[in-house]
């Protein structure tokens, strides 16, 4: 039977409200971008639309298009009707990619459309089916979407339903308009953290306004950054993707970024950079980064207490923390609420994907019941998988060597006559410890930098040499009192050559009772054979 007269003419009237609906793609999106009266329709539809976000923003989006234009592919799908602009989604598609997403990518906390309130099923629907009729092998992924954004039609619309998959994720929220969260930055536990972080010496903790003031600190606080998703999640974000920091510049110039640095006796030791949104929200969704040789003392914790509450002060009303599910969050935020991930693709991607989901489901139940817990088991393939990389790098006989034969410590006084006449050695420099080279040795960058940060937030120092971005040597000096030992040896391939000048170097700087304890039997045999004496 065919819809009544009434359905008929709700739908009619709701088209004739949306107006036309047109897909840009390309050089069609930037020319549109300098079209005056479109950025003054897009400024308007972004201001009244009640779930839209800073990253559905023309200030952000025509940033993050024009900066990434070389790898990405601009989609913007539009409405409009008498003039106006009634409905707006922007979307990316990196070149040679089938994935579409929303503009910004991972830079962009949440991915979804603009529309006029009343509007929000009806313009979604229209913009999805005239995107999946050009695209129909794609896949469309809007990454977070906000609780606020209409989504009934995922379940109502017969041509979409099959196509779409939705998850709720929760999310962790700063509640600036209940008090219960002020008298939790008051307790002991944290007051004490920043009792003990004082007592280094000078703490400024403040808001970064000025660009030259950002730009003096900017490098640094990326550094710190990547070394710590380096040791997290073997990624360098920052290194490995240069467009990242032109994109912070260019949003520090719109005024879309709350950034905040805390320092210690000048030292930076933890910053945030955030997202300024609307209606009085600020979005977690930049970099939160710190000096992990000062990580006993929790920077990190501290300038999120102090960030909040400059955030109360200044009236904000939310921090959003976004998902993630980081324990550390857990102790700062006092709301959750659910925000969704929805990803599209052909006509029967909903029941391929229940139906994944479903055998992933079992198969983790199935590895609990083993007593395997799935989470540390991906993690131990992820570090087998960069084991078996290594052998690209060297040859299989010296990994295996390393992995089945133990050797004994020795340690070694230094020669008198040997020459130190070395230079650009540093002290604690993560640049340095950056630059190091999974190809070349018969350790992984994963279990490099995780040492790395154990051995700097345990206090100990590194001593590094460097050159034409590659790390050719290190050693760390105990923060332990007693003999001053030099140990956790590391040199690159290319730094054989350098390895007894720079240990000559450093065992000197550190006093005259310094030793080398030397970890494998190569560095051995080039300390014996240079002069260094077994103690």
């Amino acid at each position: 039977m065919g819809a009544s007269v009434q359905e008929i003419d709700i739908n009619q009237v709701e088209a004739a409200a949306l107006g036309f609906v047109e897909v840009l793609i390309g050089d069609a999106v930037y020319s549109q971008l300098e079209n005056l009266s479109f950025q003054s329709a897009w400024d308007k539809l972004y201001a009244g639309c009640s779930w839209g976000t800073v990253f559905q923003s023309r200030a952000f989006v025509d940033s993050w298009y024009r900066i990434y234009k070389q790898r990405q592919e601009p989609i913007l799908i539009v409405s409009e009707h008498k003039g106006r602009l009634t409905g707006l989604v922007a979307l990316t598609k990196e070149h040679g990619s089938k994935l579409v997403t929303g503009a910004g990518v991972n830079e962009a906390g949440y991915h979804v459309w603009l529309s006029e309130n009343d509007l929000g099923d009806l313009f979604i629907r229209e913009a999805l089916h005239e995107l999946t009729s050009r695209f129909p092998q794609y896949k469309l992924l809007f990454k977070h979407i906000p609780p606020q954004a209409p989504l009934a039609w995922v379940e109502h619309d017969q041509k979409l339903r099959k196509r779409c998959v939705l998850r709720t994720f929760s999310r962790p929220l700063m509640d600036f308009k209940t008090p219960d969260l002020i008298i939790q930055f008051n307790k002991k536990s944290y007051r004490s953290k920043i009792t003990k972080l004082r007592k280094l010496g000078d703490m400024r903790f403040e808001r970064i306004i000025d660009k030259e003031h950002f730009v003096s600190v900017l490098d640094e606080l990326n550094r710190q950054f990547d070394f710590r998703k380096a040791a997290m999640l073997n990624i360098t974000p920052f290194r490995s993707e240069p467009l990242k920091k032109n994109l912070q510049l260019a949003l520090f110039d719109q005024g879309l970024l709350y950034v905040t640095v805390l320092f210690v006796n000048e030292k930076l030791v933890a910053a945030n950079i955030d997202t300024i949104g609307k209606d009085n929200w600020v979005f977690g969704v930049g970099i939160n980064s710190h000096n992990p040789t000062f990580g006993k003392y929790s920077p990190g914790i501290v300038s999120f207490l102090m960030l909040g509450q400059r955030l109360f002060e200044e009236g904000v009303e939310v921090y959003d923390l976004t998902t993630g599910g980081h324990s550390y969050k857990e102790g700062l935020v006092n709301a959750h609420d659910q925000v969704y991930e929805l990803s599209i693709g052909g006509p029967n991607y909903r029941v391929k994907a229940v139906v994944k989901e479903k055998l992933l489901i079992a198969v983790k139940q199935r590895l609990r019941q083993l007593g395997v817990e799935p989470y540390k088991l991906r993690a131990q393939w992820m570090q087998l998988r960069e084991q078996l990389r290594l052998l690209n790098g060297v040859g299989s006989v010296q990994l295996l060597y390393t992995a089945l034969f133990k050797t004994k410590v020795k340690c070694y006084t230094l020669p008198h006559q040997l020459s130190d006449q070395l230079e650009n050695i540093t002290i604690n420099c993560l640049d340095d410890l950056l630059c190091f080279k999974q190809k070349g040795g018969a350790l992984t960058r994963w279990d490099f930098s995780k040492e790395a940060e154990r051995r700097l937030q345990a206090g100990e120092q590194v001593f590094s040499l460097s050159e034409n971005e590659v790390l050719l040597c290190c050693a760390w000096l105990s923060a332990t009192s007693g003999a001053a030992v030099i140990s956790g040896v590391y040199y690159h391939r290319s730094g054989l050559a350098v390895i007894v000048p720079f240990l000559t170097a450093v065992a000197r700087s550190v006093g005259p009772h310094a030793v080398v304890a030397a970890e494998d039997t190569r560095l051995q045999r080039i300390l014996e054979g240079a002069g260094f004496k077994v103690v």
